[in-house]
């Protein structure tokens, strides 16, 4: 197969985006051009041709996708796109009346997704290459399941329809389901209530895979307290605006950073604002993630603020693997603030473990799971590694060993393995860019212990309204199924010198929505 550049060809549909990531699975995203209509640069010998094409017809629509393995063959450019030239690859898919009108039919109509199935089902046959979820591409797979729940189906007509529509394997479809049948359980809430995420941007060392707003609280100690000032008016505008609306908070989530990366005495401030602006609410989560900036003192202040949820996050419990990701604790570390905090009184705590980090194998990875057994957290958030552009990790790639993606597969099926061994249940999921194995983040809970907050943010059913440095407000609005986004400056800098705009962009987002 050549391997030169790769020329898409779009014609009746506006997917550019959505194509090339999903070509960028299969090929060098650099050697891609894509260009929409019948227009097309000079092709370079050696290149390769796809064409992605939507035509209406009556009751119904068809999507059609080709490969040519060679710009430059026999037939000039014009006669390939006329389709004089018989493709090496094809495939077509027909949507009728019928399909959009069975049950899961609002997946029928929409006509990306089709058509990005026909472009997969191309490149699967080209480059000799499955997916693990198919032609999807999106962080909120779930979605797709839920429309399916909603509509009356079964799992296995669920994952009928979604194999057929985006060429997603079966175990993932499956997955799917489960997490829609448990992510409804969570959702007993209404129209009146809404969500709150605090960012605190400090924390004790960036970690390798970090792309968080976050900064290393022993140099940029001296802005934590103007930061928390400033937070305090954000605050103090968000809980008045509540209020004025009659609205109810259903999750609060303190995030960041690692918010326990303050020292006590601010840690017990920004707490003490928190109970001051918001104090009830349904469920309060607290990130104490690094276990190397927990004491007992903080563990206290988050028991006394009412928080119902903690996350003390491992990642991994190899030694060698903390130092490499550039963490400042150890695996007993671990273990014994966990312990504490079961000794104040804390029954749900999640923990945070993450697949194929560098350096480590299959076995390093079940060894890490096997200690998280004997833990027995209420939660189990498992991580696929993604190589995200602001982190240092994507900066020095190529001095990283990786897992291949056989394994990270099977790191991933052992933590689902663990979980049920611990007595959870698949709750929530979501996807991001370049992860290994092009696979997904999945937390797990006890029946019952799972966070709404993280529901909440995969299902965008509800409005969530979110201060602090780089934190984005959505606000949604179900009956024209449109969400409206507006975001605070990420820099702690910026933030503090700025915080009059950024109350200024919440309250004119809350006037045009009519609040």
């Amino acid at each position: 197969m050549p391997d030169g550049r790769l020329y898409v060809i779009i014609r009746g549909i506006d997917m550019a985006y959505d194509a090339k990531v999903l070509l960028g699975l299969f090929y060098d995203r650099n050697k891609i051009i894509i260009t929409e209509g019948n227009d097309l640069p000079a092709p370079e010998p050696g290149s390769m041709l796809i064409t992605l094409e939507k035509k209406e017809y009556g009751g119904g629509f068809t999507a059609e996708a080709a490969f040519y393995d060679d710009v430059n063959g026999p037939d000039d450019i014009l006669a390939i796109l006329d389709g004089s030239r018989k493709p090496s690859h094809n495939s077509l898919m027909r949507i009728t009346d019928y399909d959009m009108n069975r049950p899961g039919g609002t997946l029928m109509r929409r006509k990306k997704v089709t058509c990005g199935t026909v472009l997969y089902n191309v490149l699967k046959e080209v480059f000799n290459k499955e997916l693990p979820y198919g032609s999807l591409t999106g962080v909120r797979p779930v979605k797709m399941a839920t429309i399916c729940l909603e509509d009356g189906m079964d799992e296995e007509q669920t994952a009928d329809l979604l194999r057929q529509i985006t060429g997603i394997s079966r175990e993932k479809a499956s997955l799917l389901y489960e997490v829609a049948c448990q992510e409804k359980s969570y959702m007993d809430s209404d129209d009146s209530e809404v969500n709150i995420y605090i960012g605190i941007p400090f924390c004790a060392s960036r970690c390798l895979y970090c792309s968080f707003t976050s900064y290393p609280i022993d140099r940029l100690g001296s802005l934590v307290d103007p930061y928390l000032d400033a937070l305090e008016k954000e605050l103090e505008f968000g809980s008045h605006w509540i209020k004025d609306n009659n609205l109810k908070i259903n999750s609060l989530y303190i995030g960041g950073g690692t918010p326990t990366a303050l020292p006590e005495k601010q840690f017990a401030q920004l707490l003490s604002m928190v109970q001051k602006y918001f104090s009830q609410t349904r469920e309060f989560t607290v990130e104490a993630g690094r276990p190397d900036t927990i004491n007992r003192e903080k563990l206290h202040i988050i028991k006394e603020s009412g928080a119902t949820r903690i996350s003390i996050n491992p990642q991994s419990m190899n030694c060698e693997t903390l130092r490499l990701i550039g963490r400042d604790h150890t695996p007993g570390d671990i273990t014994h603030k966990f312990y504490m905090a079961r000794e104040l009184g804390f029954d749900n705590i999640n923990m945070d473990v993450i697949a194929g980090l560098p350096g480590e194998d299959l076995d390093m990875f079940l060894g890490t799971l096997r200690q998280i057994e004997e833990l027995k957290p209420d939660n189990l958030t498992v991580h696929t590694m993604a190589i995200k552009r602001a982190s240092i990790l994507h900066q020095s790639v190529n001095e990283y060993v990786s897992a291949p993606d056989e394994v990270i597969d099977q790191m991933i099926e052992a933590a689902r393995e663990s979980a049920r061994k611990m007595g959870m249940k698949p709750y929530y999921l979501y996807r991001q860019k370049n992860m290994l194995a092009n696979l997904e983040n999945t937390g797990y809970a006890v029946p019952g212990k799972g966070c709404r907050y993280n529901v909440e943010t995969m299902a965008e059913r509800q409005s969530i309204l979110a201060f602090g440095a780089g934190a984005i407000t959505k606000i949604v609005i179900p009956s024209e199924n449109r969400i409206e986004r507006t975001d605070n400056v990420k820099e702690v800098a910026l933030y503090i010198d700025r915080i009059d705009e950024m109350i200024m962009r919440k309250e004119k987002l809350f006037s045009e929505m009519g609040g």
